[in-house]
């Protein structure tokens, strides 16, 4: 392959990863109808989920494959000593690390939230970035897999299943964000969206890999059912995105005018209500 046909083939992985996050973030961007925030902020905090919180996340995630694999070894008891390295990297560790770096992220953007749904756009923001820079890589390595359709398929399926998740389970940890903000740090909504958000993430990674794990339990899928339960257990994973997904679009027209109090710095001209639309340009 030309090195011109190599920039083409990095471009197009590029692109394509970029279609559906950049998509849903408008979506959903469009969803808080009366106070929509300005794509320059949201911008900030999709490239943060991209290039920062996919680095870091992908650091400390290395950090403990390799502690695990090479210093804890723990015996889980699984029949016949399985290795569940790989599935408790999924379901137990990812979940916690790539959710707490995400949420940096919204909370970096804590003076830009006005209306508690803000919160929920700006964690949106955060998670697309995120599942953008994640989709291409992993876009990448079916590619060096299996060929182009292999990452065209990738991509695709991630693009309707992950980057959905990692919008919407970002989205309660920005919840979490606002809410606090609002209470002005009484109570314990952020540690317990944060959680909510650990939750989602760890409850759809365990559906996608239900064919791994299964295994790891003793239960042994004979061999005619096995594309059968690969194909469903993909379809439960897509149905639970949409239906969180579907779940945040509704939170956030719900809280739309639910404001964080006064505004030190609104635009000039503008009186904004705790609870309520901003008033009319005196």
């Amino acid at each position: 392959m030309s090195v011109a046909d190599t920039l083409l083939l990095v471009l197009f992985v590029i692109i394509f990863s970029l279609i559906a996050p950049i998509g849903y973030l408008a979506w959903v961007r469009k969803t808080e109808r009366y106070n929509t925030e300005a794509w320059g902020p949201l911008l900030r905090a999709f490239g943060y989920g991209a290039f920062i919180g996919t680095f870091i996340s992908a650091i400390l995630e290395g950090i403990f494959l390799l502690a695990y694999s090479s210093v804890i070894q723990p015996d889980l008891g699984l029949p016949g000593g399985a290795d569940a390295t790989l599935v408790i990297l999924a379901v137990v560790v990812a979940p916690f690390i790539e959710e707490g770096m995400k949420g940096l992220g919204v909370w970096n953007m804590r003076d830009r939230i006005r209306y508690v749904a803000d919160g929920l756009v700006f964690g949106a923001a955060v998670g697309f970035g995120f599942s953008f820079v994640e989709n291409m890589l992993y876009g990448v390595s079916a590619l060096s897999a299996g060929g182009f359709m292999a990452l065209l398929a990738t991509i695709i399926v991630r693009s309707i299943s992950s980057s959905l998740l990692h919008g919407s389970a970002t989205a309660m940890t920005g919840l979490g964000v606002a809410e606090n903000q609002l209470r002005k740090g009484v109570g314990h909504s952020l540690a317990g969206y944060y959680l909510l958000a650990v939750a989602m993430h760890a409850s759809f990674n365990l559906l996608a890999s239900i064919t791994v794990v299964l295994p790891l339990l003793g239960v042994n899928v004979p061999a005619q059912y096995e594309n059968t339960l690969v194909i469903v257990s993909l379809m439960a994973a897509i149905i639970y995105a949409f239906s969180v997904f579907s779940h945040v679009r509704t939170r956030i027209t719900e809280m739309q005018f639910q404001g964080v109090g006064p505004l030190a710095h609104a635009p000039k001209g503008y009186a904004y209500l705790t609870q309520g639309t901003p008033a009319r340009r005196r």
